[in-house]
C-alpha cells in the first residue's frame, strides 16, 4: 500500500515546509491543464486526486498526528 509520503515523494520524518515545497512542485508537474492528450490528461487528474489528498492530511497536524500514531500501531503489532 502507498502512503501519503510515498505520493509526495517526502521522508516520513519531513517538515511541513519540505511537505508544502513537494506539493508545489507536484501539482506543476501533473496539472491536467497542461497535458494536451485526453488520455494523460485524465491519469493526471487521477493523479492530483491522489496528491491533494495527501497534501491535506499530511499538512493537516490533527489528521497528520492521527496517521503517525495510526502507522506506528501497525509497525508494533506487525513485530
Amino acid at each position: 500500500m502507498i502512503t501519503y509520503y510515498e505520493i509526495l515523494e517526502v521522508s516520513r520524518t519531513a517538515s511541513k515546509e519540505v511537505i508544502t515545497k513537494a506539493y508545489k512542485v507536484l501539482v506543476r508537474k501533473y496539472h491536467p491543464d497542461l497535458e494536451q492528450d485526453e488520455k494523460k490528461k485524465d491519469e493526471a487528474k487521477e493523479k492530483m486526486v491522489r496528491i491533494n489528498e495527501a497534501y491535506e492530511t499530511l499538512s493537516d497536524e490533527i489528521k497528520s498526528c492521527l496517521l503517525y500514531t495510526s502507522d506506528a500501531a501497525d509497525e508494533r503489532s506487525s513485530v
